[in-house]
């Protein structure tokens, strides 16, 4: 686990200087991103950690849990797995994740066009870009991802699962029977929709993206988040 002054050793005593000593990392956020969904296996974060190496996601894991913000767990009942999990404290994480997310977006540099997402990425960027209260749907509206990442074509599919009722917008990991309208395909070439306004039919013919059922349900989806982002930019 590395060890390096922090802020208050240096005197500063701010929180916000404790705070990035805890979470300021290279890797550390991301971590954090990863897990929002549920416990993830070390081998499945090396896959999804874009960029990082075994030994620095082991040390990162390690900080993290001597931190408080990640707990070690285990998944299964007979074979049991090892995994990691974040804490009550560490979940607080997500309404950071979505300021951090909504202030990126006023940069001139902004890295979607020319960078991927991971499936847990893009599904905890729109959960956390959705502000609390502020999305209502006159009727009930379902939707199913099955994601993929092109750039780890080795990891097992994501699933995930939004059920919208009136104001409650509920996007969590898992599969839903009998959804309105499913979506599968690369998380980037969803990113590119959700996010950038790529065209659907667009990402259907050049990216290979699937959409079955009701697509004005996702376009009432997709118009959420336009919305959203035109007033975050």
């Amino acid at each position: 686990m590395t060890l390096n002054l922090t802020y208050g050793d240096l005197g500063d005593a701010c929180a916000a200087a404790h705070a990035l000593d805890l979470i300021g990392d290279r890797w550390s956020l991301i971590v954090v991103r990863e897990l929002m969904f549920g416990p993830r296996t070390a081998r499945d974060l090396e896959s999804s950690v874009i960029g990082v190496s075994a030994d620095e996601l082991k040390d990162r894991l390690q900080f993290l849990e001597h931190a408080g913000v990640v707990v070690e767990t285990e998944l299964g009942y007979i074979t049991k797995t090892t995994a990691y999990a974040l804490t009550p404290w560490g979940r607080e994480l997500e309404t950071i994740l979505g300021a951090l997310g909504r202030w990126a977006h006023g940069s001139s540099r902004f890295p979607i066009m020319t960078a991927g997402m991971t499936p847990s990425g893009v599904m905890v960027a729109m959960r956390t870009m959705v502000p609390a209260g502020s999305a209502t749907t006159p009727e009930p509206i379902s939707v199913a991802w099955e994601l993929t990442d092109v750039r780890r074509p080795d990891a097992a599919p994501q699933q995930f699962r939004l059920l919208w009722t009136g104001n409650q917008f509920d996007l969590a990991e898992g599969t839903l029977e009998d959804a309105d309208v499913t979506v599968a395909g690369d998380s980037t070439a969803w990113t590119g929709v959700v996010f950038m306004g790529f065209p659907v039919d667009a990402a259907i013919a050049e990216a290979g993206l699937r959409v079955e059922g009701d697509r004005a349900a996702l376009d009432r989806v997709l118009g959420l988040f336009a919305d959203t982002l035109a007033e975050a930019s």
